[in-house]
């Protein structure tokens, strides 16, 4: 190709001042190798930058510039001369891996060929990009760590997330009876729209007790979920639960003093492994989740297990690709047929990227996605 620059978003930390996001105009387009392809990027979905995972997967010691979003579509325009599964014109999908170094905030990426999987011509390119890395992340949860069986019961915290639809809609379709939970208007009215997927939305806004009411759970939302949850399963409990995100304590001041706030409600692991049925599973985004001896002591009582949920595990190492093509293959195949669909909140340019990434930690339903013009 003549083309040799390329404009792509980074965020830039330095020092302690404050982030900010920047556009550059003229960064170098990234080298082709004899297993990757040159893609033009079509669109990306935007997420938070998760600065201490960059910094952990980074080849930079002390990196100042972080990669603005993972999950893109676009076109093939070069391939490399060893590349045997595409060819220029094709339409692609795929996630970027974390040590990349490039943003998918980016006129082109250049990625291994197995890196990404065909775009079936019926799906755009930005229900493409909206869902590809939530839908991995939710085959990854329900049924590589889950082991989901139809006729399990599920809990899927937030289920208004673009990550927490998939997960409904996943489970769903592999014949699970689906719980979930909303602490917004907004929450509660896309969720309502998959009612007929849901077997329960769980308000976490009302604070009233229920027939289950125990004094082990001081937290009105807590003492809802777990009351909720077993008023459904007769008192058994959950075969699976998937969160967004654990508190370590139930009492606010405790909440406070281990810097563990959110701005959303969230769930203590005590709570969690209470709803858990014998033999349940709790599948985890919390990377620093410590377990104490009570906790650990419930757990075994109810021979249940924990998995920690880190889908950028399949991208980092090479030794399941396999595995992760079909995850992707059949992602796509179930996004034409319409099994799944992805919830976008809104598209956005190029150019209004950086501007956008500052309000993205306050949208709690649906993906933001960047359009190429």
């Amino acid at each position: 190709m003549s083309v040799k620059k390329m404009r792509s978003i980074y965020k830039e930390v330095v020092g302690t001042l404050t982030p900010k996001y920047i556009i550059e105009n003229n960064t170098d387009l990234p080298p082709l190798t004899r297993y990757s392809v040159l893609i033009e990027v079509k669109a990306c979905s935007l997420s938070e930058v998760d600065i201490k995972l960059m910094q952990l997967v980074s080849r930079d010691s002390s990196p100042s510039h972080y990669s603005v979003g993972k999950d893109i579509s676009g076109i093939i325009r070069e391939v490399g001369n060893a590349v045997t599964t595409l060819k220029p014109g094709d339409e692609v999908v795929g996630i970027i891996p974390l040590d990349y170094g490039f943003s998918g905030c980016a006129e082109y990426v250049v990625l291994h060929e197995f890196d990404v999987t065909k775009k079936p011509e019926t799906v755009s390119y930005v229900d493409a990009a909206a869902c590809i890395g939530d839908a991995v992340r939710s085959y990854t949860a329900l049924h590589y760590l889950g082991r989901l069986s139809h006729g399990d019961t599920v809990l899927v915290m937030d289920g208004a997330s673009a990550f927490g639809s998939l997960c409904i809609q996943l489970a769903h379709h592999w014949g699970a009876k689906v719980i979930t939970t909303a602490s917004s208007e907004d929450e509660k009215l896309y969720l309502d729209g998959l009612d007929d997927q849901l077997a329960l939305i769980i308000d976490q806004r009302k604070r009233n007790l229920t027939p289950f009411h125990t004094s082990n759970f001081r937290n009105g939302s807590s003492e809802m979920i777990w009351s909720a949850c077993m008023e459904e399963t007769g008192g058994l409990g959950v075969d699976l639960i998937v969160d967004n995100g654990v508190t370590l304590f139930s009492e606010n001041e405790n909440r406070i003093l281990t810097n563990d706030n959110y701005s959303y409600p969230v769930p203590s692991k005590h709570e969690i492994i209470s709803a858990l049925a014998v033999g349940g599973r709790w599948i985890t985004s919390k990377e620093n989740l410590q377990l104490d001896p009570p906790n650990s002591r419930l757990l075994f009582l109810k021979c249940a297990s924990l998995g920690f949920l880190f889908e950028h595990a399949w991208t980092l190492s090479s030794t399941q690709q396999g595995q992760y093509l079909h995850i992707l293959m059949d992602i796509m195949e179930k996004v034409a047929d319409g099994v799944i669909r992805p919830n976008v909140y809104h598209t956005v340019s190029f150019d209004s990227v950086p501007e956008t990434m500052k309000k993205l930690p306050s949208v709690r339903v649906g993906k933001i996605v960047m359009k190429m013009d």
